[in-house]
């Protein structure tokens, strides 16, 4: 039964990156920065989320500092997703790939949803914070996730692409309230493995979704003028658990950071990470690292969620060796000894 989930998820995988490669190869100069590392002209290509996204806006943000850095080079974004990322990343498809830190600590210790360890993975800079954000409407009337579990609630809800990085930590949170996918399904709920749920959210065909959310996330603001939401704290228990098995990290959504939260919501979150493959050149990591932290000004003024960058917290990465080029850089400037 392993043996056929592993290939399962493998040939998931392959199909996400045949779709995002057939993409890619309309330019094959585009991304590979292989070709053009040892001077002139540099092409490099990132991978993020989908257009249009949070990631997107990222992505493009830091390609923006590489071409303001290096005028005579130029950048290409490429859509992708988060653990799909670091498999583009490591065949080559992208030099670059932003992907969430649990993504980065399976994948380089071959657990799943990797088949197999990607010990060609190497980390480059933290990016930003991903606090989860358990969204519920208003009208569900829902208070606390315990009282979802005690009145066995009928609660349907997204929890991202099925076997993702981000759905697999989704099911340690509801591991961590003594629950289950199925236990959740036997009470009369639903659990729709849906990334972007907001569309059945506002059509009322979803009650709310649990994700790892960028903050702030303009898509949460745009859905409470359409559907009023509010967030759900995590327990304790919870918290400790995501530390245990994620790696993540306890965090605090403040009052005020969107609309519709009023006071102070306790959760976890996980970091958002830039990463290479060992294969990528050093001297372009290294100046697309150097290029991102002489722009973090540049950088704020993108996406609030930059702001989480300093000259204390870009090297802080960890589930991947450090790229050389990233780690030559930091011990230029003095974060690294």
């Amino acid at each position: 039964m392993k043996i056929r989930t592993y290939q399962s998820i493998f040939i998931l995988l392959f199909f996400v990156l045949f779709l995002v490669g057939c993409g890619a190869t309309q330019d094959p100069e585009a991304n590979s920065s292989k070709a053009n590392a040892s001077g002139g002209e540099m092409k490099v290509t990132i991978a993020g989320g989908a257009a249009g996204g949070a990631w997107s806006t990222i992505g493009e943000g830091i390609g923006e500092t590489f071409k303001r850095s290096y005028p005579d080079s130029s950048f290409t974004y490429q859509p992708g997703q988060d653990g799909a990322n670091v498999i583009t990343v490591n065949t080559g498809q992208a030099d670059f790939g932003i992907v969430s830190s649990p993504s980065v600590k399976w994948a380089y210790e071959g657990k799943p949803p990797y088949p197999s360890k990607i010990e060609n993975l190497r980390t480059v800079a933290f990016l930003h914070k991903m606090p989860y954000h358990f969204v519920v409407t208003e009208s569900s009337n829902i208070q606390s996730i315990d009282q979802i579990v005690k009145e066995k609630i009928p609660f349907v809800v997204a929890v991202a692409t099925k076997d993702s990085t981000m759905e697999m930590t989704n099911r340690v949170v509801f591991e961590s309230y003594g629950t289950s996918y199925k236990e959740i399904e036997k009470n009369g709920g639903k659990i729709q493995y849906i990334a972007i749920p907001y569309d059945q959210i506002k059509d009322n065909k979803m009650d709310g979704t649990l994700t790892p959310f960028p903050l702030p996330t303009g898509s949460l603001v745009e859905l409470n003028t359409n559907k009023p939401i509010k967030l759900l704290p995590l327990s304790d228990t919870a918290i400790k658990l995501l530390a245990e098995k994620v790696g993540a990290k306890p965090f605090t959504i403040m009052a005020g950071a969107y609309p519709f939260v009023k006071e102070d919501i306790a959760t976890a979150s996980v970091d958002t990470v830039l990463i290479a493959s060992a294969d990528v050149p050093e001297d372009v990591v290294y100046k697309m690292t150097k290029a991102m932290y002489e722009q973090l000004d540049y950088l704020y003024t993108v996406h609030q969620s930059f702001e989480a960058i300093t000259k204390e917290t870009i090297a802080d990465v960890a589930g991947a060796p450090l790229h050389p080029g990233a780690e030559k850089f930091y011990k230029e400037i003095g974060i690294l000894k």
